[in-house]
């Protein structure tokens, strides 16, 4: 409480409410100002509504290639004579309906110039690693904000200058360079967002997000429908990031600056949001605070972006390994299980939409499920939910004609479980990295997961076909082991991001009993 009756008085009556309720004398822990101020107020709705647009813009980014390296129709010339295959004619007895259309089209990229295809994705994934490795790393030592910006605004310049390049291997540099920028970006503004909410929120945040994610690939065919012409999509995909930009008017992370800045500024940060969320009224001081400066756990040196502290401490080092293994997994069986709707009857666009769509109510019962029994028991819950499916699919033998329906039950059932992990991955991982290196450790989990994501084509060729029982089988013992490794995870529902790694190492060791 107050020490003293003059301390009461000046306190309003709804803070001296809430800290009569809770105990206290002042906020020491800044979870606690986002209670009081309104854990979802409209500071924190501004702050998730601009950021969820990266969300959209993932659309465009990583899926923008299928549509731009599609080969489009093409016909005869007048008085020439046509095949079937294109290729087996001379280039001079047809042409394309529309040229402008996609880049295979418009840079003649097909037959023996069909190789350059692949050349946009294989460039554009060591771009993406080269990204995810830096972007990290800045953003802990630097700041959220201000490498989010900077990663925006050259995207934006780079989603132009690949409208407007005029030859296809200056396309290709500049693809290169976008998927550095790109997934910086993606990767930033998760660890930004879930800084302003606090552990109850968040899985609302991720629900909200693959909303606008969903929304971005209706955005992207529409735009590729409604506009026939690649250098529309870029240009589409340099609009939307101008949107983005407004986080020019976000304060930075409050718990980014309570490990690399002063404690004062960010008082002034938190009661700027109160002032926002409750009106002059709001009732915050500087004397209504004791906030600690953290990140400086050896007294010093920082320890933002220092991956090193990780290896030096064995009992957090092991708990980053079971996270790199379930980022590889779980990425690995997420592409895969697109990568296998062949194996399902009907149309393949049919199914992929089918499938996106099970995604945004998989996402509402993911977000339930966080947060009333925690993120750890809803990862394993839905990794059992995996390896039940794959199993099922091994029952062939036993059922004869029931295969068909067992096999969608499989998929379907699977797809959800996987989903549903991406989901909670990204969340836990951002919760387990203390402040200080939470960006480093999140795009560093994020490098397994695009590796997994890479592997997913060639994991499902090799085990398809007659080999089928194989691919299921692999993926139940990728789940075994997973499951094994969800014990010993610490659980974060309900608890106060962490500053630095010896806080974090604490909670790491009292849960290492493996207790559900």
């Amino acid at each position: 409480m107050p020490n003293s009756s003059k301390d009461m008085e000046a306190v309003p009556d709804r803070l001296n409410e809430y800290f009569a309720k809770r105990g206290i004398s002042y906020f020491t822990k800044i979870e606690e100002v986002y209670e009081y101020i309104g854990p979802v107020g409209k500071s924190q709705i501004c702050s998730l509504v601009i950021l969820s647009v990266l969300n959209l813009l993932a659309a465009f980014n990583f899926l923008m290639a299928v549509f731009l390296l599609v080969t489009p129709e093409w016909e005869c010339k007048d008085g020439k004579t046509c095949k079937e295959d294109l290729c087996d004619m001379p280039r001079e007895n047809w042409r394309w309906l529309n040229r402008d259309r996609t880049m295979v089209s418009y840079f003649d990229l097909q037959c023996d110039s069909s190789y350059a295809i692949l050349a946009s994705s294989l460039f554009f994934v060591p771009g993406t690693v080269v990204g995810l490795a830096a972007s990290g790393y800045l953003s802990d030592k630097y700041g959220r904000k201000k490498t989010l910006l900077a990663s925006v605004a050259s995207s934006l310049v780079l989603a132009i200058a690949q409208a407007v390049s005029s030859t296809y291997p200056l396309f290709l540099v500049f693809r290169t360079l976008s998927g550095v920028t790109s997934v910086a970006y993606m990767s930033i503004h998760i660890t930004y967002r879930d800084e302003f909410f606090s552990s109850g929120k968040r899985p609302v945040c991720y629900f909200l997000g693959l909303i606008f994610k969903a929304s971005g690939l209706l955005i992207l065919a529409g735009v590729y429908e409604a506009f026939p012409n690649w250098r529309a999509l870029n240009g589409a995909s340099a609009v939307l990031l101008a949107i983005p930009l407004l986080v020019v008017f976000l304060p930075e992370s409050p718990h980014w600056l309570l490990t690399n800045s002063s404690p004062d500024s960010v008082i002034e940060v938190l009661i700027k949001m109160a002032k926002f969320n409750l009106g002059a009224n709001h009732g915050l001081k500087e004397e209504h605070f004791k906030l600690t400066k953290a990140g400086k756990a050896d007294g010093k040196s920082s320890e933002s972006g220092n991956v090193m502290k990780i290896v030096r401490n064995r009992a957090f080092l092991i708990v980053t390994l079971k996270f790199f293994f379930h980022w590889f997994v779980t990425s690995m069986l997420y592409y895969g299980f697109y990568y296998a709707l062949d194996a399902l009857s009907g149309s393949v666009s049919i199914n992929f939409m089918i499938m996106g769509a099970l995604e945004l109510p998989m996402a509402a019962a993911t977000a339930v499920m966080m947060d009333k029994i925690g993120r750890r028991k809803t990862l394993f819950a839905n990794l059992v939910l995996v390896m039940v499916c794959c199993g099922l699919s091994l029952l062939k033998v036993n059922f004869g004609n029931d295969w068909t329906i067992k096999r969608v039950a499989s998929i379907v059932g699977s797809k959800w479980g996987v989903a549903a992990m991406f989901m909670i991955i990204y969340l836990y991982t951002n919760e387990v990295m203390p402040t200080s290196i939470r960006s480093t450790g999140l795009h560093m989990c994020s490098i397994f997961g695009r590796i997994g994501a890479f592997i997913a084509p060639y994991f499902v060729k090799a085990c398809n076909n007659s080999s089928y029982y194989l691919l299921n089988s692999l993926s139940l013992l990728l789940c075994g082991l997973a499951i094994l490794l969800t014990l010993g995870l610490p659980e974060t529902k309900d608890k106060t991001l962490k500053a630095n790694l010896d806080e974090e190492v604490e909670d790491a060791g009292e849960e290492e009993d493996g207790k559900l």
